[in-house]
């Protein structure tokens, strides 16, 4: 269409001319409007946005300074726009988050004020151009798209709601909430719940036979039947291979009717009593009990949970508290881990890869995360083995239903072996319900990994925190777990654009430490960019800070060549200036990695203290 103009610098900026004017549609890239001014347009009249995201208002600050144009936005996201404070002063979306902030946390730093908001069925004129409005949720639930016709042909703006002929940008927006056969699942168990939203919407957008579909991150799609057809097949695809290993199968037996079961479903596996010497005392928190009455204790959550140990202790059914074993950070396996460690007057013990976390958990955003730090007395490396009582004891970096994941096995003298999985585990299969977790697929990653050193284990009885009974796998178990997990890798790697899947599963591949931090007026900080590099082999990548004006960091810049699989820090200092207010700043993070400009992808948050 030759009135259609497509900006692209990492997303695509949809640009509709009338001489020299234009709308302007997603303006994602700083340095937008002097390429517009060099192609011939004097004024942008109206700006107008799909959907939510901050990274697609990068170009904005200039149109607006330029042009002042009118800005047009979903109705159901109107207050992101116009209020982002909002969102980043209210603690749910910081704290004990259960997804129910996904996908807004890209909110704006400062507000967009709209001047219109759009449902579905609004037309708009313009010039030549008619506008019309179609309610397309899914990636994020106000989405919309723009139909925009001129003699008689017409483009589909959909936002991030494909990617390209069956693909789309990632799987952790789909986070979301579902209902199905009469149970209901929330935001954080609903892996890929959005699925049937997105099919839907673009099913609503093939019915109109648009000429084109340009999605605001991706490729221009010229045959969009093929591609939508070809995305609704590889999401059910993926869903299915999903599912069959779920342990939301235990937990929410009914909510997976109707999904067929086959040779690649795994079987309910045996389950076993407690022994006498594990005992479920309350929640998460178990118990370890030696034969002379010593024990160690799981995962405080709550203080009625640790209060209820004390009853052990006062009736004489244990002799002591030893020890304190954290399986992962989860606000509700640690929230009175503190209060525990003082009670009983013993250390808490756990994997290194999540001890910086309990301790310091303001440094990093993660979902389900709890402001309760908690001193950890010893620091475990994978593999490190040290003699308890009647018990030889395991413990090993376990990164299962997230990468901060702990697990330890312990042998009675008496032979019986004995393995606490955290939640990585159900008789139905894995916990990866929520992809903000950070479970990771591939070879000796995630669980894979986590499979193969359970077999190699060899325990009797594996446990985790919320199933009442233990449970053991196969060997024709553990075979199909892996062969699940390698196909599912397959899989992601069709639906989604990236080098590897992982990129499209973990939001925080990117991600700031310490996430937020207090500071003074006049005081330096250090502020890193970390990097996890899920492609298989090396990339560079640039990272910036965008802080507010009269601050200045060092380097202003850092480009890094990120080695594969592992993660790189790029260290920045921040100076705050003298006379800086007490106020809370976030700071947008820009990302260019292996050549694609991702934008203001990620941020961090610095709280100015009060003098």
């Amino acid at each position: 269409m030759p009135e259609v103009v497509l900006h692209r610098d990492g997303a695509n900026t949809g640009i509709l001319r009338h001489g020299s004017e234009a709308i302007v549609i997603n303006p994602a890239t700083p340095g937008l409007w002097e390429a517009l001014r060099q192609s011939g347009v004097r004024s942008v009249e109206h700006v107008l946005f799909t959907h939510h995201r901050r990274e697609l208002a990068d170009g904005w600050p200039e149109l607006m300074a330029a042009c002042r144009p009118q800005v047009h936005v979903p109705a159901a996201e109107e207050s992101l726009f116009a209020h982002p404070a909002s969102y980043w002063n209210d603690p749910k979306c910081r704290w004990q988050a259960l997804c129910s902030h996904m996908p807004y946390h890209v909110t704006h730093t400062h507000p967009l004020e709209p001047d219109f908001t759009h449902t579905d069925g609004v037309l708009l004129e313009w010039h030549d151009w008619r506008i019309r409005v179609l309610a397309t949720p899914g990636y994020t639930d106000g989405s919309i798209t723009y139909l925009a016709e001129h003699d008689n042909r017409t483009v589909a703006f959909c936002g991030d709601l494909i990617y390209g002929p069956g693909r789309i940008r990632d799987l952790y927006c789909l986070q979301h909430h579902g209902k199905r056969n009469g149970h209901e699942v929330g935001d954080y168990h609903g892996f890929m719940g959005a699925m049937e939203t997105v099919i839907d919407s673009l099913l609503t957008i093939r019915e109109q036979v648009p000429e084109h579909i340009v999605p605001a991150h991706g490729v221009v799609m010229d045959r969009p039947a093929d591609a939508i057809d070809l995305l609704v097949s590889r999401l059910r695809l993926a869903y299915h291979n999903y599912v069959s290993i779920s342990a939301l199968r235990w937990y929410f037996p009914r909510y997976f009717d109707g999904f067929s079961r086959d040779a690649e479903t795994l079987p309910m596996q045996e389950t076993f009593p407690q022994p006498t010497n594990v005992r479920r005392v309350c929640g998460n928190v178990w118990t370890l009990i030696a034969r002379s009455g010593r024990a160690l204790i799981t995962d405080p959550y709550a203080k009625d949970a640790v209060d209820a140990v004390q009853t052990l202790l006062d009736k004489g059914e244990i002799t002591g508290v030893d020890g304190i074993w954290i399986t992962h950070y989860h606000s509700d396996h640690v929230q009175a881990a503190a209060y525990a460690r003082d009670k009983f007057a013993c250390p808490i013990i756990t994997d290194r890869h999540l001890a910086d976390i309990i301790e310091r958990p303001s440094a990093y955003f993660l979902t389900c995360l709890v402001d309760a730090p908690a001193t950890v007395d010893r620091v475990t490396e994978d593999g490190e083995t040290w003699k308890w009582e009647d018990f030889t004891l395991s413990a090993y970096h376990f990164p299962g239903q997230t990468y901060y994941h702990a697990g330890l096995l312990a042998v009675a003298d008496a032979g019986e072996r004995y393995f606490f999985s955290g939640d990585s585990f159900t008789p139905t299969g894995i916990d990866d319900y929520c992809s903000w977790n950070r479970n990771f697929l591939g070879r000796d990653r995630g669980f894979d990994y986590c499979i193969r050193l359970m077999r190699s284990l060899r325990p009797d009885i594996i446990f985790n925190q919320h199933v009442e009974v233990g449970f053991r796998f196969t060997e024709q178990a553990y075979e199909l777990m892996l062969a699940n997990l390698a196909q599912r890798e397959r899989l992601f790697a069709d639906l989604l654009p990236w080098d590897h899947a992982n990129f499209g599963t973990d939001e925080y591949w990117v991600h700031t430490y310490p996430y937020e931090q207090q500071a003074r007026p006049g005081q330096i900080i250090p502020l890193q960019v970390r990097i996890m590099n899920h492609a298989l082999d090396a990339r560079a990548a640039t990272v910036g800070l965008r802080t507010p004006q009269n601050w200045s960091v060092t380097p202003h810049t850092l480009t890094v060549t990120c080695a594969a699989r592992i993660e790189t820090g790029m260290r920045f200092e921040v100076a705050i200036p003298a006379n800086a207010p007490p106020q809370r700043h976030v700071i947008p993070v820009t990302v260019i990695f292996d050549g694609e400009n991702l934008g203001s992808f990620r941020e961090a948050i610095i709280e100015i203290e009060r003098i």
